[in-house]
């Protein structure tokens, strides 16, 4: 099954389908729906076209905007990219999350650096918009389409989401991890970060700190403690219990 999870691309990077995983009420995930990858940014022909053949038609660009300005992806026939920059940026977002995690930060588990820096990305509120537009394209996706997110490395922005997509899809704690970690077979020496800014030295930082079981539950204890459960961080986002049961009915089999 992992042989048939990874997508084999000449200039991708840790990407893969995230099909056949086991929900807690027995169903799975479906094939070819759901793509979690790093960076795009290189890709050739012949892996253009197979992003085209597994009708990929959404590509949400997790990265900063001075990594997609600087690296933008190879889009492929029939995608479109969606700018998701998935931490926050200088201005009003930074701001924002520094605000919040002032408010909230004591309440939330301690535990190890990674797991720290996603806890104060789920408490800013760029991420709750973020998550809020993915789900979106997800529900509007018809059903011979598929979606992909992805960062640079894949493993830390693109592993938040992951986590957070499969636990909407009711998969419990050992089968999400079984996916998280699995990011920890790639090297970690991409890196496509500005390192003479504050956000572009934390990337960097991220990107050569191994992701563990810690930091894991940096963000699906921290989405307990702090919403009640996941039923109610979907709602904080804008959705209902039929949008959820939709997306369940969309993408288990």
């Amino acid at each position: 099954m992992q042989t048939k999870r990874i997508v084999k691309l000449e200039a991708g990077y840790n990407c893969r389908d995230l099909g056949g995983y086991r929900t807690k009420d027995g169903r799975r995930v479906q094939w070819g729906r759901l793509y979690r990858s790093g960076s795009l940014s290189h890709l050739t022909k012949a892996d253009q076209a197979e992003l085209a053949r597994r009708r990929i038609v959404v590509d949400c660009d997790l990265r900063s905007r001075h990594e997609q300005d600087s690296y933008p992806d190879q889009i492929w026939p029939g995608a479109r990219v969606i700018d998701t920059h998935f931490y926050s940026e200088a201005g009003d977002e930074e701001e924002e999350a520094e605000a919040a995690w002032a408010k909230y930060s004591g309440k939330v588990p301690r535990l190890s650096y990674l797991a720290m820096v996603y806890q104060q990305n789920l408490l800013a509120p760029r991420t709750g918009l973020v998550m809020r537009k993915i789900f979106q394209e997800l529900l509007a996706l018809k059903d011979d389409e598929a979606l992909i997110y992805h960062c640079s490395m894949g493993k830390d922005r693109t592993g938040m989401v992951s986590v957070i997509v499969l636990m909407a899809l009711g998969l419990d704690d050992r089968e999400i991890m079984r996916d998280y970690l699995f990011s920890r077979s790639y090297s970690r020496d991409w890196n496509e970060a500005d390192e003479n800014d504050r956000l572009g030295r934390q990337i960097a930082k991220m990107n050569q700190t191994q992701i563990s079981q810690s930091s894991f539950y940096g963000i699906t204890e921290t989405i307990r403690q702090m919403w009640g459960g996941f039923d109610r961080y979907f709602t904080s986002l804008g959705f209902d219990r039929h949008d959820l049961e939709r997306l369940r009915n969309k993408f288990l089999e």
